[in-house]
């Protein structure tokens, strides 16, 4: 709900928390000076003023109420109230005048024998009973019956000008001139025997302005000239001031919202909030107020002690402080950690030594009792209570037995100026330096440092939180570390600053952490993931702004103790109440294409306080919405954050956001809802969003009877289209299948004539081969030189394998390839029966199923006749028994042929490949295997096999 404030001389206003909207005259009320205002059960606005009459303002207009329409008064109209029944009370100089069911009822002494007059203050008890204040005293209405309650039946005084019920069902009573009394409850009775009980210290407050009562069962009553006092439920008065904040002592009402917040109207001082009340300071204490407090302590006597790096040690017992400086015999007034161990003895660390308080007398430790630097900083006391010394330059030290145990860089640490230091609920101590983090378990000591995760290496605080996870705080961010992983927190996570001076976790579970800019409270899930961060600042009640670094103690109630640069402050955790509201969100306006729009132009029908459109219904190119909107959290109204969505043209929600207003444009037609939903500053988010529903509609050519109208004509137009182009089709077929069957029979002819050509060919090229090996049998039978006899074979075998390859060719009906292992057999056998070996020869052949070109086989046939003859000739040489081995297959991923081919004979020399000048049968192999675009590798197997691979050349 919005908090809606009377002016004098300004009218009403409207507070969402952030920004206020005012109404005058102008916009319809009946005065600008506005002496009451209150809201009926139906939430109609109601305000009384000087002159004019009454105002009710339903949201959307306002009314005014006149002696016309049977009001008592137009002027003077002092005090508004609702009754449970919704009876609505107006007091003014001469009476009062009610308001139900549309009609109004008068009392005064003109009418009737109404007593009271300048009427101030109406309200009803929980027993439903009526109490009116005035200038004449008090008059109560029960049912039928009315009690004049005046100086003569003991009131102080009949200056009457607040009424309020405590919680026991008493009855306040402010006076003008003689301050509160009691009225006890039960006491009005036939013989009007009334007791009185006065409060003591707010008798002499002359002027009561309002008496308000919150609740924690509190009581606040302003004043014209003495501020505020509050009266706790314990009976505990506490006097609030200009001197504790107020600007200024002459106030006129208070009041609470539904969230607990007090807010204060002051005469000619505006509007004022009361500040969170969980923070206390000590600014008025000299030393407590000190801006370089680094260290806390509360000892065994309940005294608090505070460190400073400036003015040495201050102890403060509640009444008196006590300050400690090299005068008591502190080596220096530089101190820098405070700790208690478990015999209640203090420990100080400072830039030359380490001392100790056994509540008497001050004991200085410096390098000559073992300490290996006098410069000490963090200190630690653990389970066991063995004191830890973390020094600057001098690394690590435990004092135990009175003697000092120290780790430096040499026993693994990776720095020697530490800066925190923190034993977990396992028992390891874990040791912030310059230069990333450190832990020691039993006696070994593990370094990470900023390549294991860390945004930056210097580690300033550490803490562990209730799931066992390790918090550290750096000069950039907080970075966690689950045993496993380190994730940093930011700024983006919600962090006020990453500049973290101190980490801790307090008794309830939660992560504080004090940063340059603040303070912020860290929540957890049950998976100990961030819930929620809520910062603290001036607004929230924390003026220290800057926190100092490590300077946070928990004492044993649970409040928590800070340094700051405006001193000490103490957090009380009981009196930081949750915001258990869940925001009240309003959608405010809606633009098209950024204008604002009369939206009654659009319907009759409008959203009261929105006054937007029900069932808003938008043209096709109305597409271009802006929505605006906002929640009402008069806590702490910065904070809010919202997400929203448009279904369905969202598929999720909108990331949390600050933004107070969503753009769609060039929206599609159908139907929408706009939904969005607020989180308070304690992370609540309402469980029910405000939603808005439109819808856009479609363009006229888009309407269901123009698409029919426009399908069937286009059906029949694709008919009539469809028709003349079948009979068209019809008859091109025809002509088209004529021509086609006449030229089927020229390629056919033609396919015969080419078929029986390419035949003639082959068989004439084979036979003209046969006549070149009969030719050279002829030639090879007029020489004896074995030599040349043997070239004659060569040859003969060279020419006899291209022979049968265009023999395979005549033979086929494909005549463009030949079946590989059908030539590789008649080959081989060929070539066996020309060599007539003295031995058996067994083939291994396993060819894949492949076809090749004329342009593949040749060279491929050339490149099997010299190798397979070389084999017969040279190969099986005393030998019984041979095996030629002959292997053909196809790579698909590489697309290549692998050819594999050899015999288990005596072998050829292991470097013939390599030689440039070897035998003609070696040299061709080279050139038909470059012919084919292969390669050509010698393998390690028995006798000699070649490895061949090479692509299909078609």
């Amino acid at each position: 709900m919005y908090l809606w404030l009377a002016t004098s001389g300004g009218g009403i206003s409207k507070f969402d928390g952030l920004n206020f909207i005012n109404y005058n005259e102008k916009n319809g009320i009946a005065g600008n000076i506005v002496t009451d205002i209150c809201t009926d059960k139906n939430s109609n606005i109601w305000a009384t003023s000087t002159w004019g009459g009454v105002t009710r303002y339903d949201g959307r207009k306002f009314f005014i109420f006149t002696k016309s329409d049977g009001l008592l008064s137009e002027t003077n109209n002092n005090v508004l109230f609702c009754d449970n029944s919704n009876k609505i009370w107006i007091g003014s100089e001469i009476g009062v005048s009610t308001y139900f069911n549309g009609s109004f009822k008068n009392y005064s002494k003109n009418v009737n024998t109404f007593l009271n007059e300048n009427i101030s203050c109406i309200i009803q008890d929980s027993k439903k009973n009526i109490w009116i204040g005035g200038s004449n005293g008090i008059t109560y209405i029960s049912g039928k019956d009315t009690v004049f309650i005046t100086t003569e039946n003991g009131l102080i005084s009949n200056k009457v000008s607040a009424i309020t019920e405590d919680f026991n069902g008493n009855i306040l009573i402010g006076t003008k001139d003689k301050g509160i009394v009691r009225f006890l409850k039960g006491s009005i009775d036939s013989d009007n025997r009334f007791k009185f009980e006065v409060i003591p210290s707010l008798s002499n407050s002359n002027f009561i302005t309002s008496i308000t009562k919150d609740k924690n069962k509190n009581i606040w009553i302003s004043t014209t000239d003495n501020g505020i006092y509050l009266l706790k439920y314990n009976n505990e008065i506490e006097h609030i001031t200009k001197n504790n904040g107020l600007t200024t002592n002459n106030l006129s009402v208070i009041f609470e919202d539904k969230s607990g917040n007090i807010w204060i109207g002051a005469s000619g001082g505006g509007l004022i909030k009361y500040a969170n009340k969980a923070f206390s300071y000590y600014d008025k204490i000299e030393g407590l107020n000190s801006h370089q407090i680094f260290g806390i302590t509360i000892d065994n006597n309940k005294n608090i002690w505070t460190v400073s790096v400036e003015d040495g040690i201050y102890k403060y017992d509640g009444k008196r402080l006590f300050h400690y400086t090299t005068s008591n015999g502190l080596p220096s007034n530089s101190i820098r950690d405070v700790v208690k161990d478990n015999d209640g003895n203090l420990w100080f660390s400072t830039k030359k030594g380490l001392v100790k308080y056994n509540g008497i007398n001050f004991k200085t430790f410096t390098t000559k009792d073992g300490l290996p630097i006098n410069y000490t900083k963090a200190l630690l006391i653990d389970k066991q209570g063995l004191l830890w010394i973390g020094t600057y330059g001098g690394g690590l030290c435990k004092y135990e037995n009175n003697k000092f145990t120290t780790y430096t860089s040499k026993n693994g640490l990776s720095h020697d100026y530490i800066h925190s230091l923190f034993e977990d609920s396992k028992g390891n101590i874990w040791i912030g330096t310059g230069n990333g983090v450190n832990k020691l378990k039993n006696k070994k000591i593990t370094n990470y440092s900023k390549s294991s995760g860390f945004c930056n290496s210097y580690i300033g605080s550490i803490t562990e939180d209730k799931y066992g996870k390790i918090w550290f705080g750096t000069d950039r961010c907080i970075v966690t570390y689950d045993g496993i992983e380190f994730k940093p927190i930011t700024i983006n996570d919600g962090l006020t600053s990453g500049v973290i001076y101190f980490l801790h976790t307090d008794k309830r579970g939660n992560i504080w952490s004090g940063t340059n800019k603040g303070l912020d409270k860290i929540t957890l899930n049950s998976y100990g993931q961030v819930n929620n961060i809520k910062n603290y600042n001036s607004k929230q009640g924390f003026k220290g702004t800057e926190c100092n670094s490590g300077a946070i103690y928990e004492d044993e109630k649970g409040n928590l103790w800070i340094g700051t640069v405006k001193g000490l402050t103490k957090y009380n955790p009981t009196e930081d109440k949750t915001n258990v509201f869940q925001p009240n969100v309003h959608i405010n306006n809606i633009k098209l294409f950024f204008e604002n729009v009369d939206w009654f132009n659009y319907s009759r029908e409008l959203i009261k306080w929105s006054n937007l459109p029900q069932n808003l219904i938008l043209s096709h190119n109305e597409n271009h919405l802006t929505f605006e909107f906002s929640a009402i959290n008069l806590s702490f109204p910065e904070n809010i954050q919202y997400r929203f969505k448009l279904t369905p043209f969202d598929n999720e929600w909108f990331k949390a956001t600050k933004k107070t207003s969503v753009t769609y444009s060039n929206l599609p037609p159908g139907n929408y809802i706009f939904e969005v939903k607020a989180r308070n500053e304690d992370g609540l988010w309402n469980q029910t969003p405000t939603t808005y529903s439109f819808t856009i509609t479609s363009p006229w050519w888009k309407k269901w009877w123009v698409i029919l109208a426009f399908t069937l004509i286009i059906f029949y137009t694709i008919y009539q289209i469809s028709s003349y182009k079948e009979t068209q089709q019809k008859k091109i077929s025809k002509e088209l299948e004529e021509k086609v069957k006449e030229r089927t029979a020229l390629i056919e002819t033609q396919r015969d004539e080419k078929e029986i050509l390419l035949k003639e060919i082959h068989h004439r090229v084979k036979n003209n081969m046969q006549v070149i090996i009969s030719l050279l049998s002829i030639q090879s039978g007029y020489t004896k030189d074995e030599n040349a006899l043997a070239l004659f074979d060569e040859a003969k075998n060279r020419i006899r394998s291209m022979a049968l390859i265009h023999e395979k060719m005549y033979q086929t009906g494909d005549l463009a390839y030949i079946d590989i292992q059908d030539y590789i057999m008649a080959l081989t056998n060929d070539l066996i029966d020309t060599y007539s070996i003295n031995c058996d020869i067994f083939l291994d052949i396993k060819i894949e199923n492949v076809k090749f070109g004329i342009d593949t086989i040749i060279p491929l046939g050339l490149l099997l006749n010299e190798i397979i003859s070389n084999a017969l000739k040279y190969g099986f040489t005393g030998i019984d028994k041979g095996k030629m081995t002959i292997q053909l297959t196809f790579n698909e991923k590489k697309d290549t042929y692998n050819l594999l081919i050899g015999d288990n004979g005596v072998g050829m020399p292991k470097e013939i490949l390599e030689k440039e000048e070897g035998s003609l049968g070696m040299e061709l192999i080279k050139i038909f295997v470059t012919q084919l675009d292969g390669k050509i590798k010698r393998l390690e197997n028995k006798g000699t096999f070649f490895e061949i691979i090479f692509n299909s050349q078609g």
